[in-house]
């Protein structure tokens, strides 16, 4: 009875041990179970606030960068006004210039005509009836001059004859010294005319040109030739 009572005491105390340990074993677990599922609550939360601040900074960004595109459009359309204004003020200052450039050239034209020719033509080259073209032709003066004896001395004008540099006169006098020097050559180029009768190159072209416009003469291979309706 003895052993009995002292094994059963002794697996009394077992159970109790074991019991204890159990209950150590459970609240460990339980204490485990709870700071596991602390920290995922708290990590669970730091990942929430990480993705939200990840968000809310994305949305920031894009906020920003949307921001700066219109700002960027803003200054490229800025900078296309101003571009097309310059090019509209550079355009109009040209045209001003290229105006007055023009009314400058009119000007000098007009003075170079008026100091030449004198004040009586105003510029402008007045065509003759066919009487006074009959008339401004018979009245010139023949002389003997031949195109072989004006090319053999190179056009080279002497003292005595018609090819002496011609003092200023009105513009009929000297247009009918060109052509009656035409005329007795049996035509004549620019060069020559120029040389022989002494006159500029200004003066010798507005000489041709307006003989020309008022029918007196007619351009052929670079000569200039007295027109046969005019003669007769």
């Amino acid at each position: 009875m003895a052993l009995k009572n002292l094994w059963e005491q002794e697996r009394s105390q077992r159970l109790q041990i074991t019991a204890e340990r159990r209950q150590q074993v459970n609240q460990w677990k339980q204490l485990t179970k709870q700071e596991l599922q602390l920290q995922a609550d708290l990590l669970h939360q730091d990942l929430s606030n990480f993705v939200t601040n990840l968000h809310n900074n994305r949305k920031l960004q894009q906020q920003q960068f949307q921001q700066e595109i219109a700002e960027r459009e803003l200054e490229i359309l800025q900078l296309k006004t101003d571009v097309w204004q310059r090019q509209q003020e550079y355009r109009q200052e040209r045209a001003a210039k290229a105006q007055t450039l023009f009314q400058d050239l009119q000007n000098f034209r007009a003075l170079l005509h008026d100091s030449v020719w004198g004040d009586s033509s105003n510029g402008q080259a007045v065509s003759p009836t066919p009487a006074e073209k009959e008339k401004l032709v018979a009245t010139v003066p023949k002389l003997a001059i031949s195109r072989s004896a004006i090319k053999a001395t190179g056009f080279r004008p002497s003292v005595n004859t018609i090819t002496k540099k011609v003092p200023a006169l009105n513009g009929d006098a000297v247009k009918s010294r060109v052509l009656q020097y035409i005329q007795q050559a049996e035509g004549a180029t620019l060069i020559e005319i120029e040389e022989v009768i002494g006159l500029s190159r200004v003066q010798t072209i507005d000489i041709l040109r307006s003989s020309i416009k008022q029918g007196l003469l007619e351009q052929r291979d670079r000569q200039y030739f007295v027109r046969q309706q005019a003669i007769s």
